[in-house]
């Protein structure tokens, strides 16, 4: 065992023990006594015990040299080495609208919260104008996916004033995410692989999915010059993106796409080119469809105490969204179906399982067993709170 031509396999304990057993006959004959409680069988199952352990680190560090199986921070050198860094954990933006005394200046800094105590702070200063109403872009102080507040519901100030009478948020916040996960993280480099140039469909797709905070993105592209299905005007380029803020999107696009193609979408962000002449970039963002579902499960003895959680888990895996250990998974690409099928082998994987039945849908309380389409421009979400586990030992 070790390193040969099929590559490496890892020893372990009983096998370095029973090589100490060996050697030990070897030396002081075949009727030395090796049971645990005598001296040489301690000291041999000791050195066993550490031994596997160095054979557990060489294992990571020949694994470390490949994507698919290198972790943490071998990854994040796999990544530095493509120019292509784990995406960081970032904060979310927003437009906060004020009301109060007209000529009321709000200072920067100012902070705002929501009820569930989602804090923002104030970017810029906002001056009341006469009619006593003003704007200004604020931050949230933490960063995290949790930081994408939705909208008319940051309606709280930390330090009250009377002069100001009432802010709110009239669209969600954005550009709030988490920090990339191993297995997101392997995806999108291997993905960049198979990217080669520019102005190419892949090129376009790993561009976005390389972008700070987009968690998702599909790109249609219409290659004809007729107007097609969906309205996509000739020889354009329609991204649908999930998360991110729309300087970055249209960023990544701008640098990837072809100098003639022709940008589809109700954001329009603009942007200039290394001359100073500027450009509009189009695109959309994507629907969330939030995905319900209810699983009865017969258990045996084997079900361990956790066992609902796993099955939220393996749910949530397959779907996408956050997980019971708040790790984002990456689930279905965008514009993916929820296959019922595909639930069930995730469930059976869960320790103690004999019989399960899963129903799923849209709401809460309209949910069947059959499959949920999802338009091209969505992607499926789910979370703990959205999967109900019911257990029947």
């Amino acid at each position: 065992m070790g390193l040969d031509r099929y590559g490496f396999k890892k020893k372990g304990y009983a096998d370095l023990l029973a090589e100490s057993h060996e050697k030990y006959r070897e030396l002081f004959g075949q009727d030395v006594n090796l049971a645990s409680y005598t001296p040489l069988g301690i000291i041999s199952r000791v050195q066993a015990f550490f031994y596997a352990r160095i054979w557990e680190t060489i294992e990571k560090v020949y694994n470390s040299r490949f994507i698919r199986k290198a972790d943490g921070v071998s990854l994040d050198y796999h990544g530095g080495d493509k120019g292509l860094p784990r995406n960081p954990a970032l904060p979310s933006y927003v437009e906060l609208s004020f009301t109060g005394e007209p000529g009321h200046l709000l200072d920067v800094g100012e902070e705002f919260t929501t009820e569930g105590d989602v804090h923002f702070v104030l970017l810029t200063p906002v001056a009341l104008d006469f009619f006593g109403k003003g704007t200004g872009e604020a931050v949230s102080a933490d960063v995290g996916d949790f930081t994408n507040v939705l909208a008319n519901t940051i309606t709280t100030q930390i330090e009250p004033s009377e002069k100001v009478t009432s802010v709110t948020n009239p669209l969600p916040s954005v550009g709030g995410a988490d920090l990339e996960s191993d297995l997101s993280y392997k995806r999108r480099l291997l993905k960049a692989n198979e990217s080669n140039g520019k102005a190419t469909a892949t090129a376009v797709e790993t561009a976005l999915q390389n972008t700070p905070g987009v968690r998702s993105a599909n790109v249609v592209f219409n290659r004809t010059l007729e107007v097609d299905s969906s309205g996509n005007p000739p020889k354009s380029l329609h991204a649908f993106v999930l998360g991110g803020t729309a300087v970055d999107i249209a960023d990544s696009i701008f640098n990837s796409m072809g100098a003639t193609t022709e940008t589809v979408g109700a954001s329009a962000v603009p942007i200039d080119d290394l001359s100073g002449n500027t450009h509009v970039v189009r695109f959309d963002y994507a629907q969330v469809v939030e995905i319900y579902l209810k699983v009865n499960l017969v258990t045996n003895s084997a079900f361990q105490e956790d066992g609902a959680r796993q099955v939220q888990d393996k749910m949530i895996a397959v779907i996408g969204g956050v997980d019971s250990e708040k790790v984002e998974q990456a689930g279905l690409s965008m514009g993916g179906d929820v296959i019922l099928s595909r639930l069930y082998g995730a469930a059976y994987q869960v320790q103690g399982i004999e019989d399960v039945k899963i129903s799923i849908g849209k709401l809460p309380t309209a949910v069947g067993v059959v499959n949920i389409s999802i338009l091209q421009n969505e992607v499926a979400v789910t979370g703990p709170d959205h999967i109900e586990v019911i257990v029947n030992a």
